[in-house]
């Protein structure tokens, strides 16, 4: 792994351990660099801020679970990033839970949406998608991060394995055909 990507690892890794016990909001950009005992400096050189650096965390979660899966998004791919929000409970509660306007939520409310919207369009061959569609896949985004936020703060009680099962069975029909055309 080169310097640069072990840097951002190392941000990501402490963030993660801080936000054990102190809230998101909390948890300041110098405390990060304290704790990693690197400069704000390099802080910045990498990440915006820390929500762009808890944004970044999702991603790669997400980036590495598309790169093994046979098909984006399907019921073993969802499953397993389940798996990685159960592992990282604490610390992606504590992040979804932050109000402040680049949080979490949004950030992954928006970022399956426009993921969603590109493979639907590119296996359509279109550019925009019509309202009707649009609005499926919002609601069907809406949805599962709706019961996925209700599955981490113990609402309900499916294993990892569960709500995946109900999540690509609830996944609009040409979403499914998108994703295994390997959008």
């Amino acid at each position: 792994m080169a310097r640069h990507e072990r840097t951002k690892h190392l941000l990501a890794n402490t963030l993660m351990d801080m936000a054990k016990d102190t809230p998101i909001q909390k948890i300041q950009v110098k405390d990060i660099c304290s704790a990693c005992r690197v400069e704000r400096t390099t802080f910045y050189y990498h990440f915006h801020d820390k929500y762009e650096l808890i944004a970044w965390i999702f991603s790669q979660f997400y980036e590495q679970e598309a790169a093994r899966a046979d098909s984006p998004n399907s019921k073993a791919m969802i499953t397993r990033m389940l798996q990685h929000l159960e592992n990282h409970r604490d610390f992606f509660l504590n992040a979804l839970e932050d109000p402040s306007q680049n949080n979490l939520r949004q950030y992954m409310l928006d970022f399956y949406i426009e993921y969603e919207r590109k493979a639907v369009c590119r296996y359509l061959m279109i550019t925009e998608l019509d309202e009707k569609t649009d609005y499926i896949l919002r609601h069907y985004s809406f949805g599962c991060m709706g019961n996925t936020i209700d599955w981490l703060l113990g609402k309900t009680h499916y294993t990892p394995e569960r709500l995946a099962q109900y999540q690509y069975q609830a996944m609009p029909d040409v979403l499914k055909l998108a994703w295994s055309q390997r959008c």
